[in-house]
């Protein structure tokens, strides 16, 4: 129910009559869903609304800037309940999860609305008819799908859901009304890789501008598989035969759409024991939150911030993934002035192949770092806490007063150089 809780005095809202306490029934004449509609309509300069006030309808006009928000605030959130998906993906990575995580990572969501407003990658699979057309009727783009592959009969394997939805004819719709999207494909060797993933980049290719960008990342595999079918790691060599594969087709697609559009995510260069692309080859880091170009801007930026400069202060530690390590290392070691020590903290709660920072438990880092001298301060990468509490559910003030040390997390190159040259950024 779309009931106002306040209203900002200088807003377009106010200035029509809207006050706090009314509930909007429509707008043109349009009953409101969610936030997308209300997002929608606000874009827009002139609107006619209809609220409930004392019992009765009561009709306003408002006459806005384009783009000026209404200046509510409503007493529930807009969104309602978050969707879930019905999936049972062969490689799903909350399906391998260990217990006593954060309660929030066994939600599997499958929520259109959370991937155009936070991007999170949704499959589409069972997407109703009625959606895919409130998608084009509100011009909701970007989206992020997870395509993985666009052979079909493959595809509903993969999602184990017989049930699923056909991609293709979906994505071709979304192009043909220019709602625009970034795809990603999670590799598992043997399955969707070779010659399916470049059916997948041919078909993705062609619906160019429509497909903004294609991430290729490799399967997450973590040590709890009970029940879960067994697919083995993308391989050294088998990186190596991927990041050939993107890299070429990277070069075909500047020829003909004048951009990179495919791009392999960064643990494949790590994988592969490669040097990472330089910046300008992820151009513009569109697909950074799925892993692909992270590393990079972070080294660039920490390299530019500390250039020569000395940094000083007491000694200081920095804790991170196994994939980050050498990587940290590298720039700490240029470090003069200052003692600052580089840990790597494995991943012993999820296990498996799982080497990237954003994963790092509390737990962990409590037990790489105990009884250590960490200084009087320990840098941590901040993907590893949302909210200051880590994913199995440890606050990050319970992790200080073990280690006896004050945590600090980062969250990019700048902010990292900051804190080493001994600035309070």
């Amino acid at each position: 129910m779309f009931e106002v809780r306040s209203v900002d005095e200088n807003g377009a809202a106010a200035r029509s009559g809207i006050r706090a306490g009314d509930v909007i029934v429509s707008v043109n004449g349009e009953e409101l869903q969610d936030y997308i509609d209300y997002v929608y309509f606000c874009a827009k300069k002139r609107l006619r609304i209809t609220v409930k006030r004392d019992g009765k309808l009561k009709k306003l006009r408002v006459v806005k800037y384009a783009n000026e928000d209404l200046g509510l605030e409503f007493t529930e959130p807009l969104l309602g309940e978050k969707r879930v998906c019905s999936n049972k993906c062969i490689f799903c990575f909350v399906d391998r999860l260990p217990k006593g995580m954060r309660e929030s990572l066994y939600v599997k969501d499958e929520d259109w609305r959370y991937s155009l407003i936070m991007g999170n990658y949704l499959t589409l699979s069972s997407m109703p008819d009625a959606e895919i057309g409130r998608i084009i009727r509100r011009k909701a783009s970007p989206l992020y799908i997870s395509v993985h592959t666009v052979d079909e009969e493959l595809r509903r394997g993969m999602l184990g859901n017989a049930r699923s939805r056909p991609i293709k004819p979906i994505l071709k719709k979304f192009a043909a009304h220019n709602i625009k999207f970034h795809a990603q494909a999670v590799i598992c060797p043997g399955i969707n890789d070779k010659d399916k993933l470049e059916e997948t980049y041919s078909f993705l290719k062609r619906l160019y501008p429509a497909a903004l960008s294609l991430a290729v990342v490799p399967v997450g595999l973590t040590a709890h598989r009970r029940g879960c079918k067994d697919i083995p790691p993308v391989t050294g060599e088998g990186a190596k035969e991927i990041i050939e594969r993107v890299e070429n087709w990277q070069k075909e697609c500047l020829n003909y759409i004048r951009t990179r559009f495919v791009f392999a995510a960064d643990e494949l260069y790590i994988k592969a024991g490669l040097p990472l692309p330089p910046a300008e080859n992820y151009e513009s880091y569109a697909q950074i939150e799925n892993g692909v170009g992270m590393m990079r801007k972070f080294i660039d930026e920490a390299r530019c911030a500390l250039g020569d400069m000395v940094c000083s202060g007491a000694k200081i530690s920095v804790a991170t993934g196994k994939d980050a390590y050498p990587f940290i290392k590298k720039i700490t070691d240029k470090i003069k002035g200052r003692d600052v020590a580089v840990h790597m903290v494995e991943n012993t709660t999820f296990g498996g192949g799982v080497t990237v920072s954003g994963l790092l438990a509390g737990r962990d880092y409590l037990r790489a770092l105990n009884g250590k001298d960490l200084g009087e301060t320990l840098l941590i990468p901040s993907d590893s806490l949302r909210d200051g509490v880590f994913l199995d559910d440890m606050e990050l003030k319970s992790l200080e007063e073990k280690l006896g040390v004050r945590i600090i997390p980062v969250s990019d190159g700048f902010q990292f150089a900051e804190r080493l040259r001994g600035g309070e950024r």
